[in-house]
């Protein structure tokens, strides 16, 4: 078009040069149709000029525009080249909004990893302890990674979690499992994990009502045990749990056994040995010939999911579960623990509707002393403890809460604290706390603060509750607590 706008210049000096050169020349004048023909072509002239102008114009921008296309084509290129490289490689990464995972590309291989950071604040105040009778102080109570998945086969499962200890920042196993799902609604286990027992044991410590769980629960949980175990899922609402162990905390580190059983007879020279050696997480070092424990979960009402917790959140259907429990335990033959058997069992109902919330348990233990001589002639004991719970769930809007509790505990040792050298005197202790949470969200982000309150002398002291012995006859103990939690 440039070309067509020159050649128009040119043509228009060709026809105006006579025109021009005969009004110079003093030749006929130029007359109006003249001019009015002039004006014409050049009108016509500047038309095409400006036409070239905006093709030009034009030209440069479409040029610009192809230039970023091709920039952005580059980009998506390169992205998909890397995910393309990902897939040839055979995994997968990301978060699928509860916890971070690897997968290769078919899904046989997988890994989750999750954490939880607990930060607390203790203050604790006691009477004539005749030590220090205010004890305050800040405490990473707990510290975990996990990792769990399925290896080759969604079927073939396993489970890993390490846990900072708090007292020392060592991380330990805390959880070793394997596991094998034979049918859709029966799977085979083994490794180390809580017995199945106590509800409020097996309610995940990130999903407490309270700051930490019960001192009914410290006193009588199996805690973490070593051995094999089923889960059978004979219908949709029954859910039952059976375990052969090596016995109440055999899995914890350093080993464990039954202060009321294996060693609250001996003082403080020879609680810690047996006949073997010192108690330890291995096959000769426990203090169990064996142990069997077995639970059944039934859902009345409600999602199993809803069972995971003690919360009802806002809008949350009703859900109500019932269970119970039963341990039995053969002492170790032979050992400095006389060969002390005994049966614990458990029953517990849990509720949740709107908001509101409700729990109670009853766990009982029956000791069978082989000698009586050492307990200055006690006989067996039938200790009793139980537990309940109340909260109410508030919405407070962008996916916040706040959620006032209430707990009421009571225990009776059955003569098994005045018959021995436990201090403290009391056989029988009632708690009761009182606090709230506030869920940032829910138990991902929340924050919650106590004050637990003991109406009698506590004869054993549980530091991770902030619960600390009490002198004979020295009631009144309090524990102020607040704690702040993160889940990833």
């Amino acid at each position: 078009m440039l070309r067509n706008a020159m050649g128009a210049v040119a043509l228009l000096c060709v026809v105006t040069g006579p025109l021009w050169a005969e009004t110079l020349d003093g030749g006929e004048p130029v007359t109006p149709a003249h001019l009015q023909q002039m004006q014409s072509e050049l009108d016509s002239l500047r038309s095409q000029l400006n036409g070239v102008r905006a093709s030009q114009n034009e030209t440069w921008l479409n040029e610009r525009r192809a230039q970023e296309v091709k920039s952005l084509v580059r980009e998506v290129l390169a992205d998909a080249d890397m995910r393309a490289s990902m897939v040839e490689g055979g995994s997968t990464a990301g978060h699928n909004g509860k916890n971070f995972f690897l997968a290769n590309e078919d899904g046989s291989f997988l890994m989750n990893v999750s954490g939880q950071i607990q930060g607390r604040y203790v203050a604790t105040f006691r009477r004539d302890s005749g030590a220090d009778d205010g004890e305050t102080g800040f405490v990473v109570r707990r510290a975990k990674v996990a990792f769990a998945g399925h290896i080759a086969d969604p079927r073939i499962k396993y489970a890993i979690q390490l846990a900072v200890d708090p007292g020392s920042d060592i991380a330990i196993a805390d959880k070793i499992v394997m596991s094998y799902d034979l049918t859709d609604n029966i799977t085979i286990w083994a490794g180390e994990d809580k017995g199945p027992f106590l509800r409020e044991e097996l309610t995940n410590s990130n999903a407490q009502l309270a700051v930490e769980r019960s001192y009914v629960n410290e006193i009588f949980t199996l805690d973490k045990v070593q051995g094999i175990g089923a889960i059978w899922e004979p219908t949709d609402s029954v859910k039952i749990h059976g375990m052969w162990n090596d016995g109440m905390r055999s899995g914890e580190s350093g080993g464990g056994s039954n202060a009321f059983t294996q060693a609250m007879a001996f003082d403080a020279q020879t609680i810690a040995t047996t006949q073997e050696g010192t108690v330890t997480k291995d096959f000769d070092g426990d203090r169990t010939d064996f142990a069997m424990t077995t639970r059944i979960d039934i859902r009345l009402m409600g999602d199993w999911n809803q069972m995971s917790d003690f919360t009802s959140w806002s809008g949350e259907e009703m859900a109500l579960f019932v269970g119970g429990a039963f341990h039995w335990e053969v002492g170790e033959t032979h050992d400095g623990a006389f060969n002390n058997d005994f049966y614990s069992w458990t029953i517990d109902a849990s509720y949740e509707n709107q908001g509101w919330s409700a729990f109670v348990a009853g766990v009982g233990q029956h000791t069978d002393q082989e000698d009586t001589a050492i307990l200055g002639g006690a006989t067996n004991f039938d200790q009793f403890g139980a537990i309940a719970q109340v909260a109410y769930n508030m919405d407070t809007g962008n996916g916040r809460s706040i959620e006032p509790f209430f707990r009421y505990e009571y225990i009776d040792f059955d003569s098994a604290i005045t018959t021995t050298t436990f201090a403290g005197g009391n056989d029988v202790a009632h708690i009761i706390t009182g606090g709230f949470n506030w869920y940032f969200a829910k138990h991902a982000a929340k924050f919650t603060a106590d004050v637990v309150y003991a109406l009698d002398p506590l004869p054993i002291g549980q530091s991770g509750l902030g619960l600390l012995s009490d002198a004979n006859n020295e009631d009144g103990q309090v524990a102020l607590r607040g704690q702040f939690q993160l889940l990833f």
